[in-house]
């Protein structure tokens, strides 16, 4: 039997494993679409009355109003020890002669982030005609 070639397998596994990304990531965008869509139409106070109160308003210039609602998003990678250990031993008169040196090297954890954006423009009458939102 032939052994796999690793970068076949790497060469033809990337463009699939992006795919599945890009059709998760299109499925949780819809999701959001979905959500922020059925917004519209309703008074902002139904809003208030289910997300809570905005993060900001803003006047549109309109006389209407912006809400804003914001979210952090926050995770913290997990911090990681990695020990590499060298040595070399030899055998003389039925003795065995040797040494070794490890060295460990150790990254910690690191924390990321990013801000959830939620945007709903109401008209002068408080009804909800339009939104965006930025990040998942």
């Amino acid at each position: 039997m032939k052994p796999i070639n690793r970068n076949f397998v790497i060469k033809f596994s990337l463009p699939i494993i992006f795919i599945v990304l890009l059709f998760l990531f299109e499925g949780c965008a819809s999701r959001i679409n979905n959500v922020m869509r059925s917004w519209e139409g309703h008074h902002y106070s139904e809003l208030l009355m289910k997300w809570g109160p905005p993060s900001a308003v803003y006047d549109d210039g309109l006389g209407g109003r912006i809400l804003v609602y914001t979210y952090a998003r926050q995770w913290t990678s997990s911090g990681q020890i990695k020990t590499r250990t060298t040595g070399h031993a030899t055998i003389w008169d039925n003795m065995i002669w040797g040494s070794a040196q490890s060295y460990t090297q150790y990254n910690p954890p690191k924390h990321y982030g990013y801000t959830a954006w939620r945007m709903f423009r109401i008209d002068s009458s408080g009804f909800i005609y339009a939104w965006s939102w930025k990040g998942l």
